[in-house]
């Protein structure tokens, strides 16, 4: 006669493997939705930061505008004689144009050797040092 399965006992590893298989499983759902929320800050993060350089970027435009304005000709000369400043141009003769020089330049001084170096006066100590092996 076969025994009734009611007064059986669970065996120990029947319980370890189903612990451990709902604690994967939980572990898993856990990663998931940390990530998740992780994707969703990251999210909220960049659309601020892109405001940010949006409002930056207007700001930006806006004074160099403004920038502009305050330098022009007629503002300058306007705001000279504003203040009774008798402020003028600069006649042609008064003028000094320096030119930079080009690519060539750059090439020239990169081809160039390095000046020697100047020996240093009185010796340093590592100097002594050698003089001093060498005897």
């Amino acid at each position: 006669m076969r025994r009734n399965r009611k007064r059986e006992y669970l065996r120990f590893g029947t319980v370890t493997k189903s612990f451990l298989a709902c604690g994967c499983i939980a572990i898993s759902g856990l990663g998931y939705v940390w990530q998740k929320n992780a994707i969703y800050r990251l999210g909220d993060d960049i659309k601020h930061r892109e405001a940010a350089l949006s409002s930056a970027q207007k700001r930006n435009a806006m004074l160099a505008a403004q920038l502009a304005h305050w330098q022009s000709p007629a503002e300058l000369e306007s705001r000279c004689q504003q203040y009774g400043l008798n402020l003028v141009a600069p006649k042609e003769s008064q003028v000094v144009r320096l030119y930079e020089p080009g690519k060539e330049w750059d090439l020239q001084m990169a081809n160039a050797p390095l000046p020697a170096r100047p020996q240093t006066w009185p010796p340093s100590r590592n100097m002594q040092a050698k003089a001093l092996a060498r005897r």
